[in-house]
């Protein structure tokens, strides 16, 4: 399994391309599907799937460029309502919103097979009601919830501190072992660092 990562969006949204071979995934698309349809071209990799781990717009944006080219989006249902509305927060950042219905609905706790990778979900809500994470061999993709040594604003639209902390600390702590974390904004980080640093522990 090989990660590539890119920086898009007007706020620097970490995306994700994962594959294996000729077949791969991108998590959170940010506002570039295009650019990020020709890194697949470049690789001669099919983007066959997108991951989406909450419904902000600088994360789901460039969404409807791949599904046009093929891909599967996938979204926990709380945050469907998010791809399409106000509640993206786009029209706050002054970008428009490239609507998208996710073809695939989680509910957490699903394993997937895509691209022939398995991948473990876990709702995560807090920063987004919606907020879902992916873990793939002993990668998490976080999102917005859990970051280097920080956590997501749990001030937007349906943000909830108690469930953010819940979700961090009784769902992503409680996991056994060690994992990479790459999450929606920063620097990379394990899991276990953040056991031993991370604020949400002390606030």
């Amino acid at each position: 399994m090989k990660i590539e990562q890119f920086l898009t969006s007007v706020i620097g949204t970490n995306t994700y391309l994962v594959y294996e071979g000729d077949r791969g995934f991108i998590v959170d698309p940010g506002d570039d599907g295009d650019g990020l349809y020709l890194e697949g071209v470049r690789r001669n990799v099919k983007i066959e799937a997108v991951l989406l781990t909450h419904g902000h717009f600088d994360h789901m944006n460039g969404a409807s460029f791949l599904q046009g080219k093929g891909a599967k989006v996938y979204c926990h249902r709380l945050d469907e309502d998010k791809l399409c509305s106000y509640r993206s927060m786009a029209s706050l950042a002054g970008v428009r919103l490239n609507p998208v219905k996710p073809d695939v609905l989680l509910d957490g706790g699903e394993k997937l097979n895509i691209c022939g990778m398995e991948i473990s979900t876990v709702w995560t809500p807090g920063h987004s009601k919606g907020g879902i994470c992916y873990i793939t061999g002993d990668v998490i993709f976080s999102g917005d919830t859990l970051m280097n040594g920080s956590y997501g604003r749990y001030d937007f639209y349906d943000g909830d501190f108690s469930e953010l902390k819940d979700s961090i600390v009784n769902k992503l702590f409680a996991l056994n072992g060690d994992y990479k974390v790459l999450p929606g904004h920063g620097e990379a980080t394990t899991l276990e660092e953040e056991r031993k640093l991370n604020p949400i522990n002390f606030d």
